[in-house]
């Protein structure tokens, strides 16, 4: 493994982590919001959304892994795994694409 997916890997463990504070934070918002469930506390709802909304960010960001602090950590190098198919790519093959590299083939 290279430093660059070493690097990518504790980003993504950093994420885990995150998501488990979030996870854990779900029956303390509950809670906080509706003790007993008898009724609704409107004053602990944006503390609760807080305390469970922004680690739960921070987790999908990092597991994703983080693109802009990769970029930071290493500009110049562009052929990591993580640029190799961008969101949404799709490396299915493609009848036209044949046709295109044939017509650029040299003849003999």
């Amino acid at each position: 493994m290279k430093a660059r997916d070493l690097f990518g890997l504790a980003i993504r463990l950093i994420g885990l982590a995150f998501l488990y504070q979030s996870l854990s934070a779900v029956p303390m918002a509950i809670a906080a919001v509706s003790p007993g469930f008898k009724h609704f506390i409107f004053s602990n709802l944006f503390p609760a959304l807080l305390a469970v909304g922004w680690p739960m960010l921070a987790a999908y960001w990092l597991i994703r892994g983080a693109p802009p602090l990769m970029r930071l950590a290493y500009p110049d190098d562009r052929t990591g795994a993580l640029d190799a198919h961008p969101a949404g790519a799709s490396t299915a093959y493609r009848p036209q694409d044949a046709a295109e590299s044939r017509r650029q083939m040299p003849q003999s």
